[in-house]
């Protein structure tokens, strides 16, 4: 008897012991950093705030930036309280420093395709930048910018 107490003992010892070794391990690790999403990932964090998307165009800048054609896409969004489709493009950069050393430009390209500047919406979450046009503060928008967020792992 005194061998199966001892047994058991010793495992609960070990049980515990490597338990706090991952813990420990965890905790020197730290948490993982979430990550953003490609744009397959944003069209399903949309669809979970009720905005469809259609007519997706991948490498549609809106203007001749060359630098800004690889991460862009343009497409049409409604729901969330928008019934007419809205267009909008998207740029997702590779990471913050492509973000910061590019950012001016999606200012630039919007210029080119923006009908009217005083309805112009951009949304900033780092990688990403959506902008838009026409359409006032609200549930939609507001939506948008729940999704992007959520979307760039903020």
């Amino acid at each position: 008897m005194q061998q199966r107490t001892a047994l058991v003992l010793v495992s609960a010892i070990v049980a515990l012991s490597a338990g706090a070794c991952g813990s420990s391990l965890d905790a020197l690790r730290g948490s993982p950093s979430p990550t953003p999403t490609d744009f397959t990932g944003l069209v399903r964090q949309m669809a979970t705030h009720e905005i469809t998307v259609d007519n997706v165009v991948s490498g549609d800048a809106g203007c001749s930036d060359h630098a800004l054609v690889p991460m862009s896409i343009s497409f049409t969004a409604s729901g969330a309280g928008e019934s007419a489709p809205v267009a909008m493009r998207v740029y997702r950069f590779k990471d913050a420093e492509s973000y910061d050393r590019l950012r001016a430009s999606v200012d630039a390209c919007a210029a080119a395709w923006i009908s009217d500047p005083s309805t112009l919406t951009m949304i900033d979450a780092v990688p990403f930048v959506l902008v838009f046009e026409g359409v006032s503060e609200g549930p939609f928008i507001d939506a948008l910018r729940t999704t992007l967020h959520e979307a760039a792992g903020d």
